[in-house]
């Protein structure tokens, strides 16, 4: 273990993927001495450029303009180019970098320059007082190091008592720790039974390792808290049978919190806008982007692989995590962002909130095994109660084919609704999950109503919606239910007697409601023409309602 006075270069490229898009390779790994826009640094020798990050803001129009911009920093370790520089790199130069060149490296388009600059500048000061050991990129890296050097399983927690990493060496679980991995949060019980107890308390005011003896089934624990400038960050939990000694894993935890606390730092200051950058970058991808690749190198993805888009519905924000948590547990990997109501992504468009996950396989799975394991995988972990609907796209097998397998994943879960649950062959009273196939007739009635909705917008003419738009107006004037009728009436195929008993009126009320209707919206229910006409109102009214 050794202490370490900066950042190297290659380290700082790591730890901002998703801010910066490498564009040439680290041929002198330098230590990071300044993080400076361009203007910054006017007429600076080469040999002060030595350890320079270089933020270059203006344009890179040409070949020749970045060639400027390469004479002008001269000697710098690294410079940060704006969006779409990697336009004017030749193919030789992205492989291969000269001993004496700076890195190349081309800001994100979902990131801005402020932002760039706070988190170099962080990650840089972030290390200057930490030991390098281990050398770890992730807490979850750090959590197997831990787990590995000492035999006791590990769990890194934040304040909120929320798990953002842990490493399990076998073995049986104690159901603390399984119910702690499966929900991804300590149970409420247990944290109620360690605050009465002060446990939570000692740990919070101490500043070295606090340890609770075995008891029963449950094995010792040892923790430590994670400080930033005396501010409780998080911490660190060791559970371990007896036949670890505590001594030599105490002196590890101290070392590990220290080893820890740029890490921590860093997922924490990263919060405020990682999730907007893989959001906007996930959302070009379902998008269909025409330039994937800044995209796809953020999130880490290969154009050729086995991809499937989900949908969700009605995710609470503080699930998200726990959700990102199995699913990546069931799959090579998965990204989830929340795609919000007005995005121009498909069908979405205008539409309601839905939680996009994209999941990659490390081999082909249709979209019904898909399902079924996404089903078999949440059943473990979603508590009591918790409502969850989601859509399985089809499975794609490169990168721009995604948004096709996202517009249908959409499409199933809005169409799940529709149907009762009972009429679904993979849905229980809180999970329900479906693909094209499940709910076919659903999804083309959606796809028709968007055609029409589609046209009708392009060309100005509403008349195919006008009716349903018609009762709706008169509902609401009059505290009535005319179009909820019309719903229910075609729903159950015109049967009089079934559509009273859903509406609990009397056959001669709902034979007086759609006479009502006739009258406000000049069709007859019975003639077919004008009937197709009321359904297909109905079905592009509700479409648009979201």
């Amino acid at each position: 273990m050794t202490d370490t006075a900066g950042v190297r270069l290659s380290r700082l490229i790591r730890d901002t993927e998703s801010l910066l898009l490498p564009l040439t390779e680290v041929a002198r790994d330098h230590e990071v001495t300044r993080v400076d826009f361009g203007f910054d640094l006017p007429q600076v020798p080469a040999v002060r450029m030595r350890g320079a990050v270089v933020l270059i803001t203006e344009a890179v129009h040409s070949r020749s303009g970045l060639d400027t911009i390469l004479a002008e920093h001269a000697g710098a370790a690294a410079l940060v180019l704006p969006p779409g520089a990697h336009a004017h790199l030749g193919e030789a130069e992205t492989s291969a970098n000269a001993e004496d060149a700076p890195v190349l490296l081309e800001r994100s388009p979902h990131v801005t320059w402020s932002e760039t600059l706070v988190h170099l500048r962080q990650l840089t000061e972030g290390v200057t007082n930490a030991l390098a050991w281990p050398d770890v990129d992730d807490l979850s890296a750090l959590a197997a190091v831990i787990a590995e050097s000492t035999g006791a399983s590990i769990t890194i927690e934040d304040p909120a008592s929320r798990v953002l990493a842990h490493a399990n060496l076998g073995g049986e679980l104690d159901e603390i720790r399984r119910e702690t991995i499966l929900s991804g949060a300590i149970p409420a019980w247990r944290i109620a039974e360690l605050e009465e107890s002060g446990f939570l308390d000692t740990i919070r005011r101490s500043t070295d390792v606090v340890e609770r003896p075995a008891a029963g089934s449950s094995p010792a624990r040892s923790v430590i808290a994670l400080r930033s400038e005396g501010e409780l960050i998080g911490t660190i939990w060791a559970a371990y049978p007896a036949s670890v000694d505590p001594g030599p894993l105490r002196d590890v935890l101290r070392d590990a919190a220290r080893a820890a606390l740029p890490v921590m730092l860093r997922t924490l200051r990263r919060s405020p806008f990682e999730k907007r950058i893989r959001r906007e970058a996930l959302s070009g991808i379902l998008a269909g982007s025409v330039d994937l690749g800044p995209a796809a190198t953020l999130l880490a993805l290969p154009f050729s692989g086995h991809y499937c888009a989900l949908a969700f519905a009605e995710v609470a924000p503080e699930r998200e995590p726990v959700l990102r948590f199995h699913l990546r547990a069931a799959f090579a990997d998965a990204v989830l962002a929340h795609v919000d109501p007005g995005a121009d992504i498909g069908p979405t468009a205008g539409k309601g909130a839905h939680l996009a996950a994209l999941v990659q396989m490390s081999e082909p799975l249709d979209a019904e095994r898909i399902r079924d394991h996404v089903l078999a995988t949440l059943r473990r972990s979603l508590p009591a109660g918790e409502r969850l609907c989601f859509g399985v796209g089809g499975a794609v097998d490169r990168l721009d084919e995604v948004h096709r397998s996202w517009t249908e994943a959409v499409y199933v879960v809005d169409a799940l609704p529709r149907r009762p649950a009972d009429s679904d062959p993979a849905s229980d009273e809180s999970l329900t999950g479906a693909t094209a196939a499940d709910v076919a007739a659903e999804v083309v009635g959606l796809r028709i109503a968007d055609v029409l909705l589609a046209a009708g917008a392009s060309d100005g003419d509403e008349r195919v919606v006008r009716p349903a738009r018609v009762l709706a107006r008169h509902d609401a004037n009059h505290n009535g239910s005319l179009l909820e009728t019309l719903r229910v009436y075609f729903a159950t195929v015109g049967n009089s007697a079934e559509a009273s008993r859903r509406l609990h009126v009397h056959t001669n009320s709902l034979r007086h409601r759609l006479g009502r209707i006739e009258e406000i919206t000049g069709l007859s229910t019975a003639a077919p023409a004008d009937r197709l006409w009321l359904e297909l109102s109905v079905l592009a009214h509700d479409r648009a309602s979201g």
